[in-house]
């Protein structure tokens, strides 16, 4: 069955969205009825648990009818966030508390700009209910994508007042529940607490109609741990059992041998077809009804199936129709099936590699074909599939199948090599996949390609070869090719514009390999750019497909990682930073492109600096870009360092390494922006304002190569002004250094400023208009905010202008407002430090450090 939802998006599956039936095995448990009733009084309850500990069947039993609770299983194609919305609305408009005139049934899945709007028309949507809807989130682990759980953390933070969340997972939600913990409005449930009790274990097992004595039921309770999938195949061993306490007392701690002993007792009170269809079944990690048919032989092995998981609970059904045996009880069963006849166990896997071939999952007839020793049929699906697995970052199956047929054979066929190169990227065996592409070119149009990203992943310029001949089948591969080529030769807005259409073809043909690559090529193009949260989007997405893979030392992993660090120190994160550093550092792969080692090392300088290791810092900046000078570097990289490390030659003094860094910009940045900027900063340092002043209007054409230089610009501006009193003029120039930050989040120019410049935007606080939002995280990283005082930012400038002799007619002057509001904010000021008068503030807020 299908429920439509009122959008484009395609119809959600009913059983995403009802309540699981319960096992027939199932007994009532009154106890955690009632701990989910006072865990779900606040808004948020996480029920975490591992595999097997009966966390959906106690909340289905809780669920009661279902009139109040409405229900979501996941699965990981809602990592897509529309699909995840539509299931969630779904949910709510089948739940019998939603009226069928609710406008839940108007709303549509928001777009990720639109979240804050959506979720608050979904508050007014279920405002007025007589009971809170219970909406239960099951196997959230599942949800592993950045964009989907942005959606569900937007959920988790402003949950609609007609609703009680509930999230069941077996990992902890990545969601920053931390404040909500803090706040009182979390509820906790946890593994502890499902656990059978000694009375519950007995309940269950004289529900069958067996007699266990209580000793034995204790035993039994400790030996499993109270785990509930153990304690139900228990349930099922002793129905029939004719010595039930013999039967109980023969069972051990180890995990092996209860799920041995449960699947030998299990199977041999099923009848003969039943066995043998879940032996049949154990050779595949999940089948579909269709799977099992022709596993089995049997047309009803999918009604047999079905009965399986709703009477005995032995097997489980997936959200997406497929069934799947407990781990431990698979496990026993494809070894019980190997011990009686090992040649049906290489049948069954033809049987199986030959069916997910038919539907097109290529990855898992690999793995079939290889399990059932049948080479030649791994041969021709290699041959025809296994470089668009490569592709697709499904390198596993491809690595087994290649090392199943051995060497020669993979030497003997282009195609082969190249999938093998594909796979070795990925493993970061960058060696091994030179040795795969080296020779002359076979007559394959994607052997120019292969040559080419090798090339990009170890660093080097991508040889002048042919380019690909176009082909729907990599199109992809051909405009990520083309977007690297285009960085090289410096075309940046043509490489934007070819990495997001090699990534939009890409993510839609599911090739995760280039999904993770063009991202790559997108953050490097942006981030050449000066387009900072456009670098930040695609190394977060790229990111998150190497997780998805287990791409832990990968090409293209410590890339965004450094891209990102770089981003944190632009925005005053020295923290931040150095967490991206360090994987940076762990992900780095032998082989890679030399740039990287000295380039983070550059930045573990500035982030030292900025820590406020000065002398350290310093010195591992100039130490890297010794290193890096020998390299070929873009324009950009020569920016970043140069202003970096002679701003922190300036601070310590140190004239001799300054002059090296001037002379190192002269020869690769000569007329630049930067160089102007660095002979500002140095006439500055001098205490030459004039001198300052002419190199800014020598330089007001140079163009800047970085969009925190421009910045900078303006912000000596405003230092100048200050020193010649110009108040005005020096607002201007904050103003336009302001709206050019802004963009781009830069943070770092304010941090390194002249500290006359930082009051300046201290004391200006509330009165930027537009930009004001921008200045106060600005002057948050400038001045910490202090957690006793609660003095908000207007309050904080009356109050250092207290200390004068100035009276508070001529400090509303300076402020331009009323003398009565500057005396509203003094009272306020005396309630919040305790204090009656004028000296007696000065005094407590010199004490603590407020002024």
């Amino acid at each position: 069955m299908l429920v439509r939802t009122t959008t484009r998006f395609r119809p959600v599956p009913g059983g995403k969205v009802t309540v699981p039936r319960l096992p027939g095995t199932f007994v009532p448990r009154p106890r955690l009825g009632a701990l989910f009733d006072r865990a779900t009084v606040r808004p948020v309850t996480v029920v975490r648990a591992p595999a097997g500990a009966g966390k959906t069947t106690a909340l289905a039993s809780w669920a009661g009818d279902g009139r109040t609770v409405a229900w979501v299983s996941l699965d990981e194609n809602d990592n897509d966030e529309p699909r995840l919305w539509a299931g969630i609305l779904c949910a709510l408009r089948r739940c019998p508390a939603v009226a069928g005139k609710s406008a839940v049934h108007r709303l549509s899945p928001p777009s990720p700009g639109r979240r804050r709007g959506f979720l608050a028309d979904l508050d007014d949507a279920l405002t007025g209910l007589s009971r809170p809807v219970r909406l239960v989130l099951d196997d959230l682990q599942e949800i592993s994508h950045p964009d989907a759980l942005e959606a569900l953390a937007a959920l988790v933070h402003r949950v609609p007042s007609g609703v009680r969340l509930v999230l069941v997972t077996r990992v902890e939600p990545r969601l920053r529940l931390a404040r909500l913990h803090v706040e009182g409005v979390l509820s906790r449930v946890d593994a502890a607490e499902l656990r059978f009790t000694t009375k519950e274990t007995t309940v269950l097992l004289r529900a069958t109609g067996a007699t266990v004595g209580d000793d034995r039921v204790r035993e039994l309770t400790e030996r499993t741990a109270g785990w509930a999938a153990a304690l139900g195949w228990a349930a099922v061993s002793v129905r029939e059992a004719g010595d039930a306490d013999a039967l109980v007392a023969s069972v051990t701690g180890d995990e092996r041998a209860v799920a041995k002993f449960f699947a030998e007792e299990v199977l041999s009170r099923l009848p003969a077809a039943t066995s043998d269809l879940l032996l049949c079944l154990s050779v595949c990690d999940a089948v579909s009804a269709t799977l099992a048919v022709r596993l089995s032989g049997r047309v009803d092995a999918g009604a047999r199936l079905d009965e399986l998981e709703r009477a005995l609970g032995l097997v489980a059904r997936t959200p997406a129709d497929t069934y799947r045996l407990p781990p431990l009880l698979r496990g026993f069963l494809r070894a019980e099936l190997a011990r009686r006849d090992p040649a049906r166990v290489l049948r069954l896997h033809g049987t199986a590699a030959a069916w997910f071939a038919g539907e097109g999952r290529f990855g898992e007839a690999l793995r079939h074909a290889v399990a059932g020793r049948d080479r030649q049929r791994v041969l021709s699906l290699a041959r025809e599939h296994a470089v668009r697995q490569a592709q697709a970052g499904d390198g596993e199956p491809v690595r087994v199948a290649l090392t199943h047929l051995g060497p020669a054979a993979v030497a003997a066929s282009p195609s082969l090599r190249l999938a093998s190169a594909l796979e070795n990227i990925q493993r970061g065996d960058l060696a091994g996949a030179a040795a795969d592409l080296a020779g002359e070119a076979p007559g394959d149009d994607r052997w120019p390609l292969a040559v080419r990203h090798l090339a990009v992943v170890t660093g080097e310029r991508p040889p002048e070869t042919a380019e690909a001949v176009p082909s729907p089948d990599f199109d992809a591969w051909a405009n990520l090719d083309l977007a690297w080529r285009s960085l090289h030769r410096g075309a940046r807005r043509h490489a934007v514009t070819r990495a997001r259409e090699a990534l939009r073809l890409a993510h839609d043909e599911r090739l995760d390999h280039l999904v993770l690559h063009s991202r790559l090529a997108l953050a490097v193009a942006t981030a050449l750019h000066g387009e900072h949260p456009a670098m930040r989007r695609a190394c977060t997405g790229a990111l998150a497909v190497a997780r998805r893979h287990g791409w832990r030392r990968s090409p293209g992993v410590a890339e965004c990682h450094l891209l990102l660090a770089y981003d944190d120190l632009m925005r005053a994160e020295p923290i931040a930073a150095a967490r991206e550093l360090a994987q940076a550092t762990s992900a780095e792969v032998p082989g890679g492109p030399p740039l990287l080692g000295p380039l983070r090392e550059f930045f573990e300088g500035m982030v030292r600096f900025d820590d406020g290791d000065r002398g350290a810092g310093s010195q591992g900046m100039r130490a890297a870009r010794h290193r890096l000078a020998l390299a070929e570097l873009p324009p950009e990289v020569v920016g970043v360092c140069a202003v970096a490390e002679y701003h922190a030659a300036l601070v310590l003094g140190e004239g001799l390494h300054a002059a090296e860094v001037l002379a190192w910009v002269h020869e690769r940045l000569p007329g630049s922006g930067e160089l102007a900027l660095l002979r500002v900063r140095a006439h500055l340092a001098a205490d030459e304002p004039d001198a300052a002043e002419a190199v800014l209007r020598e330089t007001a054409s140079a163009k800047a190569v970085l969009p925190a230089t421009p910045v900078d610009r303006c912000l000596a501006e405003t230092a100048l002004a200050l020193r010649s009193h110009r108040r005005t003029k020096a607002l201007h120039a904050l103003d336009r250094a302001l709206a050019l930050a802004r963009p781009n989040g830069l943070v770092r120019p304010f941090a390194l400023a002249e500290p006359r410049v930082g009051h300046l935007l201290i004391d200006h606080s509330g009165g930027f208009g537009s930009l004001d939002r921008f200045a106060q995280a600005v002057r948050g990283r400038l001045v910490p905010r202090t957690r006793s005082s609660g003095l908000t930012d207007r309050e904080q400038v009356v109050l250092r202008r207290l200390p004068s002799q100035r009276s508070l007619d001529e400090i509303a002057s300076d402020l331009t407002v009323s003398v009565n509001t500057v005396k509203t904010h003094v009272r306020a000021i005396y309630g919040k430090l305790g204090v009656n008068n004028r000296r007696s503030a000065v005094v407590v807020a010199r004490q603590n450090g407020l002024t």
